[in-house]
């Protein structure tokens, strides 16, 4: 097998792809691995704080979701190591294992789990079987072929046979009939779809791979060892089902509060975890105990190991003009431990309500108020042109989502994160870009809750759906955060008409404040390689 190396952006990995993807490659299917199965030597402490995002509001906000101390890096990359596009440093698994060999003439096809056709002694006419299993907890495994073809049946042959036949007949699921060369047994992939099979609790991409002299891609030893814990039941899937595997991700942007040198600095970790230690000790200096040198030659001492002396000058040099509270003041809010996510989204709006302020990595223009006919459904609105945003974005986990019963519980959460040294290591990446801002002239838009709709919205009581949560909670049936989400759709789709951009190529952002009086929608663009990151959306 002639290997390849397929490049994917480090955007793709989170917002797509991710441990536990299935993804097509010139020389088949391949499944990604773990993170510390997918990147071999480079899964080390050194190697992950050099590429770490350190940004501490995304690192409690996934900690809060998840219950573990975790951490955001960014994936190396060819260019980051200094190494040749031609070389992978992701390694992939073969999964599934099971092909279709349809021998050129030679024979019928067939069915079969190996590194060649037992038929005809070859792997180049092969190809991945389409199907596989999974169930909600995130279990993915083979169609156990044999199992499905011999269901039901009247065989007492004990077969297992080393290929079945693969018999197509037409475009459906029906016509798609798989025999047994044994006994002749045979079904079709319809009545396969139907089954309900006891899970085996595999999760391939975290299985340990067959190097077997062979190299990348690897096949793995199946691991089945929860067979007798998961009550889920699997059912067939389509390997490039969009249910398959669902990325849940999470971003949050870079506020003009702590865009800064200082803050930037409180946000890495060997600082934060020093800086922390001196002020929960009993000398409590953030209490008035301790004046500004003292503090300063703690923290200097402390650091002067493991940061350079620049950056203690600049802790120092902030301390001394802001003093003693304000910097207490400061690192706290950054690494307040007790901020959900929806606290962050309330900071952010606060944040884009302030108007136009500029710093390294956020610029915002002076608003343009739009007055509608009078007598129109539109509000006074205030448009902002945000000339340059920065995003952070980690993938946390993913789901599986094979099926959904009517009352399912929703499925479990597979976590894309890696422990090392204490910490879940979670993929991530920074985006830089532009965007608007539309939010009301008044701060409010009082005529929404005079209607009938507002009010009937309000009384009802959706029922509970199950599935996914929402990471924005009740938030998201609030009548004013429906119509924002609604103007938003639309102003998305007339870029899309008149603009230039793909509705795909454009993120929105729906805010309302606690109250859900005021709110506002960020359509913006961030991700390198979309139609927005050339530049133009705010000139749209």
């Amino acid at each position: 097998m002639k290997k390849e190396v397929q490049h994917i952006r480090r955007s793709q990995f989170v917002l797509t792809y991710g441990p536990g993807a299935i993804i097509e490659s010139r020389n088949g299917s391949r499944i990604i691995p773990s993170i510390n199965r997918g990147i071999g030597s480079l899964f080390s402490l050194d190697k992950f704080q050099e590429f770490e995002i350190t940004d501490s509001r995304l690192r409690i906000a996934i900690r809060n979701l998840t219950g573990s101390d975790a951490r955001v890096f960014s994936l190396p990359s060819n260019a980051s190591l200094g190494k040749s596009q031609s070389r992978g440093i992701y390694h992939t698994y073969i999964f599934p294992a099971w092909k279709v060999c349809y021998g050129k003439g030679k024979h019928q096809p067939v069915l079969y789990n190996g590194t060649e056709c037992p038929v005809c002694h070859k792997e180049d006419d092969s190809s991945a079987v389409r199907f596989v299993v999974a169930c909600i907890n995130g279990h993915l495994d083979e169609v156990p072929w044999n199992y499905a073809v011999h269901y039901g049946k009247n065989c007492d042959h004990g077969c297992k046979p080393r290929y079945f036949f693969w018999k197509t007949g037409g475009s459906s699921l029906s016509d798609i009939v798989i025999e047994c060369p044994d006994c002749g047994c045979k079904t079709d992939m319809m009545k396969i779809y139907n089954l309900n099979f006891n899970c085996t609790g595999r999760f391939p991409e975290m299985e340990t791979p067959l190097y077997a002299g062979r190299g990348a891609p690897f096949y793995t030893k199946p691991e089945r060892p929860f067979r007798d814990r998961c009550d889920k039941k699997m059912k067939v899937i389509q390997r490039q089902s969009s249910s398959l595997r669902i990325p849940e991700t999470l971003t949050l942007l870079t506020i003009p509060e702590y865009d800064n040198a200082i803050s930037n600095i409180l946000q890495r970790t060997v600082v934060s975890s020093t800086i922390n230690t001196i002020i929960m000790s009993p000398s409590r200096p953030c209490d008035g105990r301790m004046d500004v040198e003292e503090l300063i030659s703690w923290i200097r001492s402390s650091l002067t190991s493991q940061i350079s002396g620049e950056t203690i000058q600049k802790i120092e040099e902030y301390i001394r003009e802001k003093g003693i509270f304000h910097f207490c003041e400061l690192f706290n809010h950054l690494h307040d431990e007790n901020w959900e996510f929806m606290d962050f989204i309330y900071e952010e709006f606060e944040s884009l309500l302030a108007g136009p302020r500029t710093t390294e990595n956020y610029s915002m223009s002076p608003s343009r108020k739009i007055s509608p006919d009078e007598g129109g459904i539109l509000p006074d609105l205030d448009i902002h042109p945000v000339n340059k945003i920065r995003t952070i974005t980690a993938q946390r986990g993913y789901l599986r989502m094979p099926y959904i019963g009517k009352n399912e519980e929703p499925p479990n959460i597979v976590s894309s994160g890696v422990y090392l040294e204490g910490s879940y290591w979670y993929p991530g990446f920074e985006g830089l870009g532009e965007g608007i801002f539309i939010t009301f002239s008044e701060r409010e838009f009082p005529d929404l809750r005079k209607t009938k709709a507002y009010g009937e919205w309000k009384n009802h009581k959706a029922p509970e759906v199950s599935g996914r949560k929402s990471l924005w909670g009740n938030t998201v049936r609030e009548p004013l955060f429906v119509w924002l989400h609604t103007l938003s759709h639309s102003i998305i789709g007339a870029l899309s008409l008149y603009a230039g951009y793909s509705s795909a190529s454009l993120r929105e952002r729906v805010y309302i404040d606690r109250d859900a009086k005021n709110g506002g929608i960020l359509i913006y663009t961030t991700s390198p390689g979309e139609d927005g990151s050339m530049g133009g959306l705010v000139g749209a």
